[in-house]
């Protein structure tokens, strides 16, 4: 009897430190495999897009601005595009934005620049769904090259945060000296 009762506290006390050693390893998995704290500012994102037309070729369509965690602190999110005038006249070019959601129409605002950086646009996205109110001359197989800017200015309130949009650029396009 006195064998069996030292051959049991012998594995009772195995038993007890390997669930010892088990709950030490498995904290240690548990705290290695932790997520890092964020920065803790949940900002907009916002995403233009481009792509080609009829008369109009883009170089490299798609995405052509990608702005994250946008913040009135943050730094404006930029981008740019380039077009061709594939017809054998000149073109006058107009461009808007349609986002596909409405939720940083009065918050985020963007600018865009025209070829000789003269300013085509600047203000809410709102707005940028209106053609721009002067034309773009652009020449037959001339490539011209646009700027964009998108940012969230600092007299907003917090509603920004923890949206996203994408915004497709559109041209209307129309024969130089045609209204």
């Amino acid at each position: 009897m006195e064998r069996r009762s030292t051959t049991h506290r012998t594995s009772a006390r195995i038993r007890i430190v390997g669930f010892m050693l088990g709950m030490a390893f498995a904290a240690t998995v548990v705290g290695a495999s932790r997520i890092p704290a964020g920065a803790g500012v949940l900002g907009a994102d916002v995403a233009i897009v481009v792509a080609p037309t009829g008369e109009l070729a883009v170089k490299h369509s798609g995405r052509v601005l990608a702005g994250t965690t946008l913040t009135p602190a943050s730094d404006p999110a930029t981008g740019q595009f380039t077009i061709l005038d594939q017809t054998m006249f000149p073109l006058n070019v107009r461009v808007r934005g349609v986002p596909d959601m409405p939720g940083l129409d009065g918050t985020l605002w963007v600018e865009l620049r025209g070829p000789d950086d003269q300013e085509l646009f600047r203000g809410s996205l709102a707005d940028f769904r209106d053609w721009t109110e002067e034309p773009v001359l652009l020449e037959p197989g001339v490539w011209s090259t646009f700027g964009l800017r998108a940012w969230i200015p600092g007299d907003v309130g917090p509603g920004y945060a923890g949206r996203m949009v994408q915004v497709d650029l559109g041209f209307r396009v129309s024969k130089a000296g045609s209204p």
